[in-house]
């Protein structure tokens, strides 16, 4: 079965690029001071709607549970 492409919910766009937060723009667990992991995006071409967002190493998260 296919993967059906993303479609921007806002434009209709189908042209989807990723980007990371850099710098101090990485997200840390809310109980830990050096632990923090790049922050993922996927953005629409056209209008520039943020789709979704994520962390790339979400095990760093697990001691941290709400």
């Amino acid at each position: 079965m296919e993967k059906e492409k993303k479609k921007c919910p806002e434009c209709g766009c189908t042209e989807i690029a990723g980007g990371e937060f850099t710098g101090y723009a990485a997200l840390k667990p809310t109980n830990s001071i050096i632990a923090s992991s790049l922050v993922i995006a996927e953005i629409c071409t056209n209008c520039g709607y943020i789709l979704n967002m994520r962390v790339s190493d979400p095990e760093k998260f697990k001691k941290s549970l709400i």
